[in-house]
This record gives C-alpha cells, structure tokens and sequence, in this order.
C-alpha cells in the first residue's frame, strides 16, 4: 500500500525534490574545454516523509466521508509539507561546466524546476598526485515554483520559493574508458510554501477552506559514489546517493503559529546519465 502511494503522489510531484546527484567527475577538464551530462535521478524519501505521505494519502480518502478533526487536518497540512520538501518523484538533469582557468571551472545545471550555479576546482591530479581531487561551491534556486496542483487530491501547494546551498567534494580516477568518483554529499536548504486545503462537504458538515504557510531550513548530510564507462569522450553511468535530511520547520494557520514539524528523513537518491567531455 505505502509504494501504491508514493507511486500514485509522485505523478504529481515529479521534478520536485532537490538534486542531490553531480554527475561530476573528479577531476575537470583541460583548460578551454568543457564537461555535460544530461540524465534523471530518483529520490526515494524513508521515515517521517514517507510515513507522513502514507498518512496524508488516506486522510485524503476520509475527508471524503466525513469532517476531520483539527489533529488530522494538521496531519494533512505537514503531508503537504512533506511534499514540498522531499516528495518521491523522478528529476531530469542537464549541466554543463567550463574550464576558464588551469583547474578552475564555472558550471550551470537544470533539474527539474530549479537552476544551480556553481564552480569547482580541482586540487589533486591524478597524472602528478595519484588521485583526482575537486571541492567547490553552488548556489540554486526554484526559479520556476510550484503549479497549483492538488497533490493530496484536496491539499494544493502555491507560492513555493526555495533556495539551496552546496559544496560538491570529489574524489576519484579516470581514465580513457572509465570514470570512477565519490565523497560527501552536503546540502542546506531554505523553503516556504502556501498550502491551500479544500474540505469537501459531506452529510452534516458543509465543508471549509483552510490556508496554511509552511518555511523552515533543511540540512542533507550523506555521501555518493558513481562510476561511468565510456571510451575517449562519452560515457554511460550511475550514481547512488545516501543521505539524512535534518529539518526545522513551522507551520502557521491563518497567520497563527500552529505547530513545529519535524520532518527528518533518510533519503535513496539513485541516478543514471550520459557524460561528455570535449
């Protein structure tokens, strides 16, 4: 039952949870060249998230027969919130990174509904250190938001604004058909979302509007690995991200302080994609 609703909440939610794939080498190109990939990543939320979209999925379904209790209309509201932080779903990506200087790049990648702009640059080299070693910086943002749809069948999300911050440490080798890399996955994360519900009537109840606003700051804390194989300049891979989201968040009612939600999770973030180097 938990997967039917995951896969049934996911239709409405693809393209929303943060990118916590790289699909980045260790080490970047020569000078005056340039890195792609273009691929999708899956997010595949455990714990509180999961067990909170489990729940609002059926609160949903009772909303239909009869009027919810103010503790099950709050449930309903942090699923929502659920959904905008973590939801399951399957992210596109496209990046691309240029080498401006010896060792120093400036990249530019697209997931889904958010843009990142970042840059790295790569201490070791594996031909004069033995390994490849790269750290860097990004900074995205949600630029296009959230469509108002009703993911919960009567909880719509409006007004989303999110803002991520991300430091990419690799370490790896390469090779003229293979690629190996991997290290610590770190990422903080700022969110606000409206939430809308729309109780329906039912025998004895003539159903009610309720708006809600939820904010608060993620922190994702893991690591990944991938590996690729190719020859000379394109290359097939996968990469395997693991990591625990560490949340503080509010959620207000009509403008009132309502409840502290605790959304803390342990996220599978798998992800294929095709990688070039010219």
């Amino acid at each position: 039952m938990r997967l039917l609703a995951l896969a049934s909440v996911s239709l409405w939610t693809c393209a929303c949870a943060p990118a916590l794939s790289t699909f980045q080498p260790a080490h970047v190109a020569d000078k005056g060249h340039v890195q792609a990939e273009l691929g999708l990543d899956v997010s595949i939320p455990t714990g509180t998230i999961a067990s909170l979209i489990d729940a609002g999925v059926v609160l949903a379904d009772v909303a239909e027969s009869r009027e919810l209790s103010e503790r099950e209309r709050q449930t309903l509201f942090e699923a929502g919130g659920a959904l905008t932080l973590n939801p399951p779903s399957a992210t596109p990506h496209l990046g691309i990174g240029y080498t401006a200087l010896d060792r120093w790049e400036l990249n530019l990648r697209y997931t889904g509904s958010a843009l990142r702009l970042g840059t790295r640059y790569q201490l070791l080299k594996r031909d004069k250190d033995g390994v490849d070693l790269t750290a860097g910086v990004g900074v995205g943002r949600y630029v296009f938001g959230l469509p108002v749809v009703s993911v919960l069948g009567i909880v719509e999300l409006e007004d989303f604004t999110r803002w991520q911050i991300d430091l990419p440490i690799q370490v790896g080798t390469a090779g003229t058909w293979y690629r190996v890399w991997g290290g610590p996955r770190l990422m903080l994360t700022t969110f606000d979302a409206g939430l809308t519900m729309n109780l329906p009537a039912v025998t004895g109840y003539p159903g009610e509007r309720e708006i809600a606003a939820l904010s608060g700051v993620g922190l994702y804390v893991g690591g990944q690995a991938g590996v690729a194989f190719g020859y000379k300049h394109v290359f097939l891979g996968i990469e395997l991200t693991l990591a625990e989201i560490f949340t503080g968040g509010e959620l207000s009612v009509l403008g009132q302080r309502a409840a502290t939600v605790d959304l803390d999770s342990f996220i599978i973030y798998p992800a294929v994609g095709l990688m070039v180097e010219f």
